[in-house]
């Protein structure tokens, strides 16, 4: 009877809020399953790495790469972009989409995803649609942007369900905006396959999407990649790269019942972490790079056979605990049966989740090229990793709006020799600082640091 009227409850709020019908039943049953589950875990003793085959490598035959890159060009009209636009920039401090933030030059995310498609076009004659999916959240603000410019762009929107309550998955009830929230990025299939987003574009003769998140600049259309999907007859294919210590929380590939499947450190128990994090063990990370065969997403959908796990992601809003029922775009790689990740070179990743990566982003250590794709600087040491590693302790800086408070001038700050930098406490750097190897500049509470003009700080400690 509890269950009956806790379901009640959701039916009617999301009813209020005026959500589809199928909408809510969908997401009711995600609600039931994530009930029956004994654990919301997964232990890790029922998942191993995958065996290298189920791995494909980035071909070092400058030839093989030439070949897949000619076949893949002859195939991007068949391709449509879409890029995941749900998100604020929480992580950053900031309440605002974060698609609309400037992200380079001057520009936003938006703007510079809406030119490297538009580059794409031009450059390979090809076709290809720009699709943005949305959130409740960042629908209107996205719209006005794109007003703006003079590419065309479709859109949808994804669902939007409520939070539980962490003790009884009754919903919450403030009677703000925070009871809602998207059901993560996994739900980009169900909503394309609901908006008749999908149907139109396998009408437009789209085959393939590339799918990825719009913080990451890096991630675009490579030719070779698609050649490499037709050549292989692949119907999934799910990017990675080698995972380090910088990022050894991300989601990674493993076996689980004998196929592949991406497992989230929010599936895993706490006690099993530090396991999960073993980078000897699980070698690659998720970048959230797909590649999927529209006809093959489609026939899986007709058959209800997408099975997303439910990540019961715990959060607390004003005190309270609750829990958001979210599911991993990626992990629909184990609901195909000719799915592969691809192991990729890390330039192809580079998302932006805290203020130090848009400090990174925003800096010299790359660039946007001709067709503005995010790009290593060609005068950054080969040695020297793709992005340098940067830290910032939330005393120095928590929020982007605040970065005019430590910096004279942010975009200044030269990290192209830089290994990592480290800040913490109150410190400010006046303009054309160059940072050069690993640095840290770590100032005491109470004592007040200046980074003058013109200062190389290099391979040190300071002050």
């Amino acid at each position: 009877m509890h269950q009956v009227r806790k379901e009640d409850r959701i039916r009617g709020k999301m009813k209020l809020r005026g959500i589809d019908p199928a909408a809510v039943e969908s997401f009711l049953r995600m609600v039931r399953k994530a009930g029956k589950e004994k654990s919301a875990y997964v232990p890790l003793d029922g998942v191993s790495a995958p065996d290298e085959g189920m791995i494909l490598d980035t071909p070092s035959d400058p030839c093989e790469v030439a070949e897949l890159e000619h076949a893949g060009r002859s195939l991007l009209s068949k391709v449509a972009v879409v890029k995941l636009n749900g998100g604020r920039s929480t992580t950053m401090g900031g309440r605002v989409p974060k698609g609309i933030l400037e992200a380079k030059d001057g520009r936003s995310y938006l703007e510079i995803i809406v030119r490297q498609v538009a580059a794409a076009r031009e450059r390979w004659q090809a076709d290809v649609p720009l699709v943005l999916m949305n959130s409740f959240f960042t629908h209107a603000p996205t719209m006005k942007t794109l007003s703006r410019l003079e590419h065309p762009v479709l859109t949808f929107i994804q669902r939007q369900v409520p939070r539980l309550l962490e003790h009884d998955f009754s919903p919450l009830e403030t009677g703000t905006e925070e009871d809602w929230v998207p059901p993560g990025h996994g739900d980009v299939y169900e909503s394309l396959h609901r908006t008749g987003t999908l149907s139109r574009l396998r009408k437009l003769g789209r085959r393939w999407a590339f799918i990825s998140n719009l913080d990451n600049l890096a991630a675009y259309p490579e030719p070779w990649i698609l050649g490499l999907i037709a050549r292989d007859n692949v119907e999934f294919l799910l990017e990675v790269t080698d995972r380090t210590r910088m990022d050894r929380k991300g989601g990674t590939l493993v076996v689980r019942n004998g196929r592949l499947d991406l497992l989230e450190i929010a599936q895993v128990s706490p006690e099993e972490r530090e396991t999960f994090m073993d980078i000897g063990r699980f070698r690659v990370f998720n970048t959230n790079n797909v590649w999927v065969d529209l006809e093959a997403l489609s026939a899986t959908l007709h058959r209800n056979s997408l099975g997303l796990p439910i990540i019961q992601n715990r959060k607390s809003v004003d005190g309270t605990r609750v829990v958001q029922l979210e599911t991993a775009m990626g992990a629909a790689i184990g609901s195909f049966e000719r799915s592969r990740g691809l192991r990729v070179h890390r330039d192809r990743f580079f998302p932006t989740k805290k203020v130090a990566d848009l400090f990174v982003l925003q800096s010299d250590a790359c660039r946007l090229d001709s067709m503005f794709r995010l790009r290593r600087n060609p005068f950054r040491p080969e040695e020297l990793p793709f992005m340098p590693a940067v830290l910032f302790d939330p005393v120095f800086l928590d929020r982007p709006e605040r970065i005019s408070r430590r910096f004279e001038a942010s975009s200044s700050v030269s990290l192209v020799k830089a290994e990592s930098l480290e800040v913490s406490g109150s410190v400010y750097f006046e303009r054309d600082v160059k940072i050069e190897g690993s640095v840290e500049v770590v100032v005491p509470e109470g004592i007040q640091y200046r980074v003058s003009r013109g200062t190389t700080l290099r391979d040190a400690r300071y002050p």
